[in-house]
């Protein structure tokens, strides 16, 4: 049977103000400020997602949500007036105060807004400084798909050889 439980407390996965957690399983370990979802895990809030094999909350001393961890076919959803954005990895890692997302593994991540797309091995998206990184397995590249706004290419504007 499917656990159902929903947070009222004002926990911010980055997006806006409640959380609602769906899971098969839920284990609170209070001493170790975490909160385990596992088989099916599915979180919302307003109009972004994140569904993974495990979520992990984890909280300071007054229960506030410092990090969120998603591990396992892990595919999610941003969408917030100024941020549109759909990945998936093999694990997340979302940092609330510096508001940092780590992609790890199988790494893609789709920028809706400004029409960008970046896949690696691991991204690193900093939401404050609007930096990204991204590297590879060695086994294939990282790769950065973009689209010119004024259609004027360096590569358009070459003469053949």
């Amino acid at each position: 049977m499917r656990i159902l439980l929903v947070l009222l407390a004002v926990l911010s996965w980055g997006w806006g103000d409640t959380l609602e957690l769906k899971a098969d399983r839920f284990t609170h370990l209070e001493t170790e400020h975490k909160a385990i979802f596992e088989g099916h895990a599915h979180a919302i809030q307003g109009k972004s997602w994140v569904d993974a094999d495990k979520l992990i909350v984890l909280t300071d001393a007054d229960n506030n949500a410092t990090e969120y961890r998603a591990v396992g076919n892990v595919r999610f959803e941003i969408d917030q007036p100024d941020q549109h954005i759909k990945g998936s990895c093999d694990k997340l890692i979302y940092k609330v105060a510096p508001k940092t997302y780590h992609l790890i593994g199988n790494a893609k991540i789709e920028d809706l807004l400004n029409k960008r797309t970046m896949e690696g091995e691991e991204l690193f998206l900093d939401s404050i400084h609007k930096r990204a990184t991204a590297k590879s397995d060695h086994k294939r590249p990282v790769k950065f798909i973009f689209e010119m706004k004024n259609g004027n290419t360096p590569l358009s504007n070459q003469s053949k050889h």
